[in-house]
């Protein structure tokens, strides 16, 4: 074999080697990200607890986590969070930021610590939602009303300890103008 093909036989060999190599690795890098709605299969409208102090209710009879929140079911899979206008679906996906907060905030084991709470059937959801929410707007209102007074009476605080400075100031400096005046009591010589 001349020197010709001895390359040709090598770098076919190395393009041979390098497949072989390559082929494995391109297999194992692909992922499949395509995260799909979730399977939630409820054969019947879930009984649902509300969690306090909170207006996010949680169906403790399903295997997955399935939550409704104003107006919306919602239930994570992989990571994502997915919502519905129905229990059952059909489920879009939504970004980190379109959950609410109160649903990011629920504590961890929640299921467990309020699975005991009081348990509202499906067809009472729509009316339990609504008179809860009317509760907390009032609720907003006196605290809103809260605030008000709180704000007002920071206020009225440091403007008395505003005064109560100035009055310290004065009398520090009549006390000083006092021991400069070789103790203030007037005695004449």
């Amino acid at each position: 074999m001349n020197r010709n093909g001895s390359t040709i036989l090598a770098a076919a060999f190395a393009a041979l080697l390098f497949a072989a190599i390559a082929a494995p690795a391109a297999a194992g890098v692909n992922v499949n990200v395509n995260i799909g709605p979730p399977a939630v299969v409820v054969s019947e409208p879930p009984e649902l607890v509300v969690v306090p102090q909170s207006m996010v209710y949680f169906a403790p009879g399903v295997s997955v986590e399935l939550l409704f929140h104003e107006g919306y079911w919602w239930t994570p899979k992989e990571g994502h969070w997915f919502r519905s206008r129905a229990y059952n679906g059909p489920w879009t996906s939504v970004g980190p930021r379109g959950v609410p907060a109160e649903i990011v905030r629920l504590p961890r084991d929640y299921r467990t610590v309020y699975v005991h709470g009081e348990h509202i059937p499906y067809g009472q959801l729509k009316k339990h939602w609504h008179r809860r929410d009317l509760e907390r707007r009032e609720h907003r209102g006196e605290w809103k009303h809260m605030k008000e007074e709180r704000k007002e009476a920071r206020k009225e605080y440091k403007q008395h300890e505003k005064a109560e400075r100035k009055h310290e100031k004065e009398r520090s400096k009549h006390e000083r103008d006092d021991r400069g005046n070789g103790g203030g009591h007037g005695r004449g010589r």
